[in-house]
C-alpha cells in the first residue's frame, strides 16, 4: 500500500476521532489557525517543511493545548520521519485526549521505528483492542508490524558492520544527492541531485570522475539528457555508452508532453563525446501509471524497474518487473512481474542488477525489516528465479527509507544515498564496505576492438563469448559501426572461449581463465581480422586444449573446433595446414612426435565432421618456431599450441 496514502489515511481518522468541538471560523483560535496554515503548507508539491513546523510551533507558544496544532505536528514529524519527535507529539495527544485511542497507532508506529519493541507491541494492541472504528487498512498495517516486530528486532540487535564514509564536496551539497549510478570501470559517477529554482524544486543527473580513488568534483550533465522537467534514477549499461533512466514532465520541441504516464523510462547513447536526443522507451515497458527506476542487466538484454502497473502476475503496490529485449525483432518485450518470491501487496522500489547478472538488490516495505523500506537481496536460481530474499541489516537498513543501493564490479563497496548526521545536508550519498553475506559475485571483463589487419578499416563483426565448461553461449554481440568496438563482462572462476568472426574473414579466438588466475583486472584486445590468402599468418586455436603429454583433444576443444569447420565450410576450396607446436622443455625428438599426434588429431576431428581431409595437411614442429622465450612458464604457455594456416583459397 502506498505510503503517503497510508499516512493520510491515518490521520483522517484520529483528526475526525477528535473530543475538541469545532469552532466556527470567527471563533478559530490562533494556533488552530496556524495549524492550519502548516498544513497547508506541508502538503504543497514544493512546500517548505520546516516552515510548517515553525508555524505549527508558533501556534503552540500561544495554546499549547490546541489538539490541532498537536495533531498537524505530530503528523508533520512523523511524514518527515523525525519519529522521536512525533512520538513525542502523539504521547502529548493522548495525555490532552485520552479517549481519541486511534492515535496508539501512530504511537506504536513511532516505537517500532525507534527500535523501541515490547512498547510497540502494547501500544498496537492497545489501538487493535480499543472499542473505536478502525479503518480496514490501517488495521490491516498495524497487524503486521505485530507479525514482522520480532524479525525486526533481530535485525537491530543482530547489527552488520557498517562504516559509511560520506562521498564528500565533489559529490555531495546541502541540496540533497541519491539514486547513485557506476560505470562497470569504476571510472565515472552519476547521481541525482535536487536543486531549487525560485520556488520550484527539480532534479538533474551529474557526474563525477574517480581518479585513483577520488572523486572529481562533479559536474551537470547537458542537455538534452536534462530538461525543465525532473529526472530521477539512472542505470548505465556495462560499456558505459548507454544510459536508461526514469524522468516527468518532459515535452517536446512544441513544449507538448511525451510520456505516458507520471513517470516513463528513456534511453540515450554515447557517440563522440555527446549525449544523443533521450528516447522514450513507450510501451510496452511505459504505460498511463508510474513506471520508474531502471536497472539494465551487464549484457544490455534484460531491464528491471519499479512500477504499479496492474498487469498479469501484479502483487500491488509498485513491484518490480523485468522485460527482455529481443534482438531479432529489435524491442523490449511485454514485461514479466517478478512474483510473489520478490513483490509483495506493499512497495516494492529501486531494483539494482549486479554486473554478475545474478544478484539482486532492492527494497521493499512489505517485507520484515528494520524501517518502513528497507533493502534486500535476492538470489538467480538456475531456474532463472529469483531466490528468497534477505534483508541487508541494520544499521545499514534505518528507522528510514533506505533506497537506490548499487555495488561495484568486484562486489566489494556499495553506494547507498542516506540522510546522516556529519552530512552536508538532507540526503548526501555514501560508500561502505559489503559485509561478506550481501556481496555479488565479482567479475572482470574484456574491452576490444575489431579492424582489418591491412586497410585498419574498423569492422562490424560478430562476437560470442562461451562457457567452457557447459558449452553455453553466454553472450552473443556486434561490435559497434564505425568504431569496431566491442565489451563484454566476464564472470570469476570461470574459463571462456570468445570467438571473433566476420563473412569476408578468418575468425579470431581468445581464452579467458579465470578459474587459474585471481586477477580479475580487465583485459584489452585489439583484434585485427585477416582475410583468407595463400600462406598467410598462423591463426592461433587458443582453445584447443590437451593435457600433459598427451595428444587427446579435451572435450572442451570442440567449441573452437567447431568454428574451424564452419569456416572451412563456408570457404569450401580452402586448404589449410595444421600446424603443432611445444616449448623445449623435455627430449626435442618427442616433442617433435607430440606436436605431430596433436595436429593429426585436430585434423580427424574435423574429417570427423565431414571436411574432406585433402584440404588439411598436419605438421608437428616440436620446438622449433617460438613465438616467446622458453624461459618462463608464460612464455614456454605460448609457446605450446595448435595453429592453422591458409594454404591456398581456390
Amino acid at each position: 500500500m502506498n505510503k503517503i496514502y497510508l499516512l493520510a489515511l491515518a490521520f483522517s481518522f484520529f483528526a475526525c476521532a477528535s473530543a475538541q468541538p469545532k469552532k466556527k471560523n470567527a471563533d478559530v483560535s490562533p494556533a488552530d489557525k496556524y495549524a492550519e496554515e502548516a498544513f497547508v503548507e506541508f502538503m504543497k508539491p514544493n512546500g517548505d517543511k520546516k516552515k510548517a513546523l515553525e508555524l505549527v510551533n508558533k501556534g503552540l507558544k500561544k495554546d499549547s493545548t490546541s489538539l490541532k496544532a498537536w495533531q498537524n505536528k505530530a503528523y508533520i514529524e512523523f511524514a518527515m520521519q523525525d519519529y522521536k519527535a512525533s512520538l513525542k507529539s502523539y504521547q502529548k495527544l493522548i495525555e490532552l485526549e485520552p479517549d481519541n485511542l486511534g492515535v496508539y497507532y501512530f504511537i506504536g508506529k513511532s516505537q517500532r521505528l525507534l527500535m523501541q519493541f515490547d512498547e510497540a507491541k502494547v501500544s498496537l494492541n492497545t489501538y487493535l483492542n480499543a472499542p473505536i472504528r478502525r479503518a480496514k487498512e490501517l488495521e490491516n498495517d498495524a497487524k503486521k508490524i505485530l507479525k514482522n516486530i520480532d524479525v525486526a528486532k533481530a535485525l537491530y540487535t543482530n547489527p552488520v558492520d557498517f562504516k559509511p564514509q560520506n562521498l564528500g564536496p565533489s559529490v555531495n551539497t546541502p541540496n540533497g544527492e541519491y539514486w547513485p549510478g557506476l560505470t562497470l570501470d569504476g571510472k565515472y559517477f552519476y547521481f541525482t541531485r535536487m536543486n531549487m529554482d525560485r520556488d520550484r524544486f527539480y532534479e538533474d543527473f551529474y557526474r563525477s570522475e574517480i581518479i585513483d580513488s577520488t572523486f572529481q568534483p562533479s559536474t551537470k550533465l547537458p542537455e538534452p539528457v536534462n530538461s525543465q522537467g525532473n529526472e530521477g534514477t539512472i542505470s548505465i549499461t556495462a560499456d558505459g555508452k548507454t544510459i536508461f533512466f526514469s524522468a516527468k514532465d518532459r515535452v517536446n520541441s512544441q513544449g507538448m508532453p511525451i510520456g505516458l504516464g507520471g513517470m516513463d523510462i528513456y534511453i540515450s547513447g554515447y557517440h563522440d563525446g555527446v549525449w544523443s536526443k533521450p528516447t522514450n522507451i513507450g510501451p510496452p515497458i511505459n504505460s498511463p501509471t508510474w513506471d520508474a527506476q531502471p536497472s539494465i542487466s551487464p549484457d544490455g538484454l534484460t531491464l528491471y524497474f519499479s512500477s504499479d502497473m496492474k498487469g498479469p502476475g501484479a502483487q500491488g503496490g509498485a513491484d518490480i518487473w523485468m522485460s527482455t529485449f529481443n534482438l531479432a525483432e529489435g524491442r523490449f518485450m511485454p514485461p514479466v512481474n517478478l512474483g510473489p518470491e520478490i513483490n509483495t501487496p506493499g512497495e516494492e522500489q529501486s531494483p539494482f542488477i549486479h554486473y554478475d547478472n545474478q544478484t539482486l538488490y532492492f527494497s521493499s516495505s512489505g517485507l520484515p525489516g528494520v524501517g518502513s523500506l528497507d533493502i534486500f537481496v535476492a538470489k538467480k536460481l538456475e531456474n532463472g528465479k529469483f531466490g528468497k530474499p534477505e534483508n541487508i541489516g541494520y544499521p545499514i537498513n534505518t528507522e528510514k527509507d533506505e533506497l537506490g543501493l548499487i555495488v561495484d564490479r568486484l562486489g566489494k563497496f556499495g553506494y547507498l544515498s542516506s540522510e546522516r548526521d556529519g552530512g552536508y545536508g538532507g540526503l548526501d550519498i555514501y560508500k561502505f564496505e559489503l559485509p561478506a553475506k550481501l556481496k555479488p559475485e565479482p567479475v572482470s571483463y574484456v574491452q576490444g576492438t575489431v579492424y582489418d589487419a591491412v586497410t585498419m578499416e574498423k569492422l562490424v563483426a560478430r562476437i560470442e563469448l562461451t562457457d567452457l565448461s557447459t558449452g553455453k553461449v553466454i553472450a552473443n554481440i556486434e561490435s559497434q559501426k564505425g568504431t569496431g568496438n566491442f565489451f563484454m563482462v566476464l564472470k570469476s572462476n570461470r574459463d571462456y572461449m570468445m570467438t571473433i568472426d566476420q563473412t569476408n574473414y578468418l575468425f579470431y579466438s581468445a581464452n579467458f581463465s579465470l578459474k587459474q588466475h585471481s586477477s580479475l583486472e580487465p583485459y584489452k584486445l585489439d583484434v585485427p581480422l585477416r582475410k583468407p590468402e595463400a600462406n598467410g599468418e598462423d591463426v592461433t586455436l587458443n582453445n584447443v586444449f590437451f593435457d600433459v603429454d598427451k595428444y587427446e583433444l579435451r572435450p572442451e576443444s570442440k567449441f573452437e573446433l567447431d568454428k574451424l569447420v564452419f569456416l572451412l565450410k563456408k570457404f569450401p576450396f580452402m586448404k589449410i595446414e595444421i600446424g603443432g607446436h611445444t616449448d623445449n622443455t623435455g627430449d626435442k625428438a618427442k616433442n617433435k612426435t607430440l606436436s605431430q599426434n596433436r595436429a593429426k588429431a585436430v585434423k580427424d576431428y574435423l574429417v570427423k565432421e565431414g571436411i574432406d581431409g585433402t584440404r588439411l595437411n598436419a605438421v608437428g614442429y616440436g620446438d622449433s618456431k617460438p613465438v616467446a622465450d622458453n624461459k618462463t612458464e608464460e612464455g614456454r604457455a605460448k609457446n605450446r599450441r595448435t595453429v592453422f594456416k591458409v594454404l591456398s583459397v581456390q
